[in-house]
């Protein structure tokens, strides 16, 4: 080995490194992503460990991944879509965000699960389906809910809160 292998060694890490960078910077401008989502993008075009670690965290100083802040957008975004706490620990697992920053992001998020569920389900049942109170509907709207995110507790009491809701309004519309 001469010296002349060493400074090409390097300056090929720099560029491998620059790449990484830029194709980082190229998947943020599409949509924000995690640390972890954004390693494995830059994995599947080949980028090696290294770079890949140098452009994170160049990418991490500048302020362009912060995975708090992305786990608490998209657990934000997860709720306005009817998503219950456990479909959006999922979902951020799925992409990459460790288990005290999801925690952090559901309990920012303030939200009444209940009151969500039962949101939920006014979207989607017609009052008459809410009060039908036969096994085969409950069943269907426990499986709704559950397939929404929501916990079975969370589920019967918000169903329980929108058949008395309905009644209540029949009865002062009598």
């Amino acid at each position: 080995m001469n010296g002349d292998d060493e400074p090409a060694s390097e300056e090929q890490s720099r560029e491998r490194a620059r790449r990484a960078y830029a194709l980082g910077i190229k998947l943020l401008g599409a949509r924000d992503h995690s640390s972890a989502e954004l390693t494995r993008k830059l994995e599947r075009r080949d980028i090696d460990e290294t770079a890949i670690r140098t452009a994170l965290a160049e990418l991490r100083a500048a302020g362009y991944v912060d995975d708090e802040r992305y786990a608490r957008l998209f657990a934000e975004q997860l709720l306005e879509r009817g998503r219950g706490p456990m479909a959006i620990r999922a979902k951020l697992r799925e992409r990459g965000i460790d288990g005290e920053l999801v925690a952090d992001a559901l309990e920012a998020l303030g939200a009444d699960w209940v009151e969500r569920a039962e949101a939920a389900l006014g979207s989607r049942f017609a009052p008459e389906d809410i009060v039908d109170d036969s096994q085969r509907s409950q069943a269907r709207v426990a499986r709704f809910l559950q397939g929404r995110g929501f916990g079975a507790g969370d589920a019967l009491r918000a169903l329980d809160r929108a058949r008395r809701r309905i009644e209540l309004g029949s009865l002062v519309g009598d």
